[in-house]
Order: C-alpha cells, then structure tokens, then sequence
C-alpha cells in the first residue's frame, strides 16, 4: 500500500472514532442524570477498609467461603446460586447488561431467579441499558437498584454520578465502584479468566451448568472464532491493567486470591492469610 492510501485510510479511521464517540456522548446527554445521582450513596455502604469481589470461576470451589462472614462482599453474575450466599451476604450483587447471544426472556428469568435468592439486604447494580428492561418486567420491585452509566468510549473516570467505562467482563464492573467507595484493599476471588482453555467447549464455572436459566450463556454455541476470542480475552486483561494504575492513583491495591486463575497484572495472595490480618 502506498503512503497516500496509508494516510487516508489511517484519517477515514480516526474520524470514524471521532463521530463513534461523538453519538456515544450525545447518547449520554439524553440519559437522565437524577439516576446517576443516587449512585452518591453507595460509598454509605462501606462498612470495612477491605472488600471482597466474588465471581463465578471454578476456583472458588477450592476456597471456605464461610471465612468471608461480616465481611464487605461484592458479587457478580450466577454468585447468587453459592451455597454460602445467606452466610456471606453481598452488600452488593452485579450484572452486566443484556446482550448477544443470551436470549432475552432468560435474561430477565436470570434476573427473577436472583431477585428470589439473594439476601433481602442485598442491593442491586446494572447498567443504565438495562433499565428498561427492569421498567418493562417490574423486576426487583421491593430492593434498591443502583444504575452505572456504561460507556463504550475509553475513559478512567469512576465517578459513578458520570460515564464509566464499559466491562468487557462482569468483575471489571465492579472495581470503578469499590475504589468510589473509598475501599483501600480489594481482593478478588473467583477471576479465574483462563476460559480460553474451554475454547469450542462447555466454560466451566463453580457450578454445573445445567442450572444456569441463560440457556447458551456458557455452552459450546456462545464461542466467536479463535482471533475474536483471544481478542476479547486480551481486552479483559488489559481493562483490568488499567484500573490497576488507576487503583495505585487512588492509594487502593488490588490482590488476586484465586490460585488456578490467568490474571497476573495482581499481586496473588492467600485468603486464610488475608483475613487473619
């Protein structure tokens, strides 16, 4: 390709991305700002200096989970089908935000289901795109729902009342709140990340997949192709690299305790160790 091609085609780019994030903030500009507001009161929940983010690897079958009781605890996804769940008692429960290939009466199903077995003190967090679909099917009608605006554009704000970078995986989601909410140490456990070596078959989780009401959300039809795969994969990392910078801006550190996981951007330590301290 010659250098005139080369220099066209890099401007037609730039200028793609430049009206791409133009529509995504006027799209933010229409969305109503009193919800972003109440996100103000999240940080009352903090009730520790530490917090722990629970999602759904199969590491966490290895872990005693009972540990976590009294704890601030944060949990993502299928978290809620623990057989602790009553005893660790999330302050708050995370789910991303519908989207292909789920099907979208199992999503709102996988909604219900958790609405029914999570602790009656557990709160609810979503993206601002799924507001609608809880308007639409009165879910959660008698708990208090959170709702962060998720933007596609790449931006390192964590002011929950403003646009926060979209999660290319349901734990991501959670790590702009917890360092909004002043926590100083967070440690994950169940971040496993290591999917890839189930390419083309069933993703294993800590429980059987048979139980889980989203019909193809694990099972072999969900994979894309091996290079949209290892790029997806890549962006997760790389997400989370950035709010490991962003979390050293805010004197947080982040720590990885799940022992059988692929993410290394976090130091890996033990949780009996963790909560002797």
């Amino acid at each position: 390709m010659n250098k005139f091609k080369y220099k066209v085609l890099n401007l037609l780019d730039s200028h793609f991305h430049w009206i791409l994030n133009l529509y995504f903030y006027g799209q933010y500009l229409k969305f109503d700002k009193s919800i972003l507001e109440k996100n103000k009161k999240i940080s009352q929940i903090r009730k520790r200096e530490r917090a722990f983010i629970l999602a759904t690897g199969p590491s966490i079958k290895l872990e005693n989970l009972k540990l976590l009781e009294g704890e601030d605890c944060f949990s993502v996804s299928n978290f809620y089908l623990h057989e602790d769940l009553d005893i660790i008692s999330p302050k708050l429960h995370f789910f991303a935000p519908y989207h292909a290939p789920l099907i979208l009466e199992n999503y709102v199903e996988w909604l219900r289901q958790a609405d029914k077995l999570l602790p009656v003190s557990t709160k609810i967090v979503l993206g601002h795109s799924t507001l609608s679909i809880v308007k639409d099917n009165n879910l959660f009608p008698n708990r208090e729902v959170f709702y962060i605006y998720l933007s596609p554009t790449n931006t390192n704000n964590i002011d929950l009342t403003k646009r926060v970078r979209s999660p290319q995986t349901g734990p991501i989601m959670i790590l702009p709140v917890l360092i909004y909410m002043g926590y100083k140490e967070i440690y994950l456990l169940g971040c496993d990340h290591n999917v890839l070596k189930d390419y083309k078959s069933e993703v294993r989780n800590f429980y059987e997949a048979k139980i889980d009401v989203r019909k193809n959300a694990t099972d072999k039809t969900g994979w894309l192709d091996i290079i949209s795969e290892i790029k997806s994969t890549l962006n997760v990392f790389l997400q989370y690299d950035s709010y490991r910078l962003i979390a050293r801006k805010y004197n947080v550190d982040i720590y990885n305790l799940s022992n059988d996981s692929w993410l290394e951007v976090f130091d890996l330590k033990n949780l009996k160790e963790v909560l002797k301290k």
